[in-house]
């Protein structure tokens, strides 16, 4: 998937064609207004309030206690972008793409991709200072109360979800009782495991924090029972043996390889002899190859946050034998765009 500009008609179209656009002004201006746009219309309570019922800018405005001119200027700009939709006499009513995916409790990716980005647009803001001096914000080091690990959790949940059940059935278990995953907070990726497979039990292990905010969506979903919590540095903390799977999905990309190998091999070391090693992560391109926007420009964020990076399916691979995983291989699926799934199994001997 690849953001782009589009022509709206077919001059456009020519000028696009003859390479007349100043394409950066549309990768720059008009991205950021974009982003803002939309992380306002959620934050405002702009698109719940005309779920609920159409209404034009000043009605709104009421209804929210807002200023009636910025609303017209946002809902109008909502409209351009598609996420707003003209009903009867003026009145604006949410999109079906506005409802499925920032609205219904169900698909929605809202939490992270107009709440947590907030936190994500201050972090980026200061590209240019960690590239200067290599010197990450940090993003795994507040401390446990912070209200930051409630929307950093609840975005990746809404993240995750979009893909999880792909995950674990690529993983390939056969009957499996006990899954290890490794920095796993919110949940979600241990319980598309259990969905998959009656009788298994799981359990993560991460730093409080994330811990915390992962119990509750847990909890939420009902799965308490099959899904555990053990709070502490994985680097650290025991991890149990004996494990029919473990995972370490979205995690590779805060830590550099020497790290990334020394987690891989505790995993190794709580697994069972022959048990499924799983790492899922957004994909950086091979050298010399040109990357998804997704797993490039997320490369840039990760530098920015921890001071590493995405990695290509060869590198994950690498470090996956590192550690004398066997039967090491990649697996991609159009419902994971962008992302590499690396497979490994324990040594039998």
């Amino acid at each position: 998937m690849r953001i782009a500009t589009r022509a709206d008609n077919p001059f456009e179209r020519l000028a696009m064609a003859a390479g007349q656009v100043p394409t950066p002004l549309f990768d720059t201006y008009v991205a950021f207004f974009t982003a803002r746009a939309v992380m306002a219309g959620t934050s405002l309570g702009i698109f719940a309030a005309l779920a609920d019922r159409p209404d034009d800018a000043t009605g709104l405005a009421s209804r929210l206690d807002l200023d009636p001119p910025g609303v017209e200027v946002l809902v109008t700009a909502l409209h351009a972008l598609g996420y707003l939709e003209p009903a009867d006499g003026g009145r604006y009513a949410v999109t079906s793409t506005t409802r499925k995916w920032l609205l219904d409790e169900e698909t929605s990716v809202a939490a992270f991709a107009t709440v947590f980005d907030y936190d994500m647009w201050d972090h980026i803001g200061r590209m240019e200072d960690g590239i200067r001096n290599g010197q990450p914000i940090g993003l795994h080091e507040r401390p446990p109360d912070d209200p930051y690990w409630e929307r950093y959790m609840r975005g990746l949940f809404e993240l995750s979800r979009l893909g999880s059940d792909i995950a674990a059935r690529l993983i390939g278990a056969r009957n499996p009782r006990s899954a290890l995953d490794l920095a796993g907070g919110h949940g979600e990726y241990s319980m598309a495991l259990c969905r998959r497979h009656d009788g298994l039990t799981a359990t993560i292990v991460d730093l409080d924090g994330a811990a915390r905010i992962g119990r509750r969506i847990v909890e939420e979903q009902g799965m308490a029972d099959r899904v555990g919590f053990r709070v502490g540095d994985m680097f650290e903390t025991d991890l149990g043996a004996g494990h029919d799977i473990a995972m370490a999905n979205s995690i590779t990309h805060h830590f550099d390889e020497e790290r990334n190998v020394a987690m891989l091999r505790r995993a190794r070391e709580a697994l069972r002899p022959g048990g499924p090693m799983a790492v899922l992560d957004l994909e950086r391109a091979a050298p010399g190859r040109r990357g998804t926007q997704i797993g490039t420009l997320t490369g840039l964020l990760f530098y920015v946050t921890s001071h590493a990076r995405t990695y290509s399916g060869g590198e994950l691979e690498g470090f996956v034998e590192a550690d004398g995983f066997e039967r090491v291989r990649s697996r991609r699926h159009p419902r994971l765009p962008g992302s590499v799934l690396v497979l490994g199994r324990a040594p039998k001997d």
